[in-house]
């Protein structure tokens, strides 16, 4: 805990820092009564296996928080290195901000209604289990109630740029 006194390192030398980390790509996903909103992130995780939780940090501006936090489930989607057009459109890069995102690759629903790309590495259907700010972010914690899984290889960012994971033999 902090006593109050402590001194962080400025946001430019941390985000550079991290920058430097290897994270797998994702399209986060929600639809539902409260409205459809999906985005990529680069903070990811699994919390644990049984019962199956994830976690995903977003931007808490995002119109993402409004939606998922009132439609009550979320999707993850992790993406594979056909995908890096679609990650710049859920990014925001280069597009018009009116346009619909979702017309931009192929979806499904199983579960909850949050959309799941069907040719993503994972896609995880999750039921909202808690989100709390911190700082600038909603940590969402998500139980996953189903799942859909392809072979290809991993979307990777680091270092500011994509790349291709190499998977290394045993």
């Amino acid at each position: 805990m902090s006593n109050g006194k402590s001194q962080t390192v400025s946001a430019g030398d941390f985000t550079s820092a991290l920058s430097l980390a290897a994270n797998g790509v994702s399209v986060v996903t929600t639809d539902g009564d409260h409205g459809k909103a999906g985005l990529t992130v680069s903070s990811m995780c699994s919390v644990c296996a049984d019962p199956a939780l994830i976690l995903a940090c977003v931007n808490a501006e995002n119109e993402f928080c409004s939606m998922a936090d009132a439609n009550g489930h979320f999707a993850v989607n992790l993406l594979t290195t056909s995908h890096t057009e679609l990650s710049g459109v859920f990014a925001g890069l280069g597009t018009n901000p009116d346009v619909d995102r979702f017309n931009h690759g192929r979806w499904q629903t199983l579960k909850t209604g949050s959309p799941i790309l069907t040719d993503a590495l994972v896609s995880l259907d999750c039921n909202l289990v808690s989100a709390t700010t911190h700082g600038t972010h909603r940590i969402y914690i998500g139980e996953v109630v189903a799942l859909l899984s392809n072979e290809s290889e991993a979307l990777i960012y680091t270092n500011r740029n994509y790349a291709i994971s190499q998977v290394i033999p045993n």
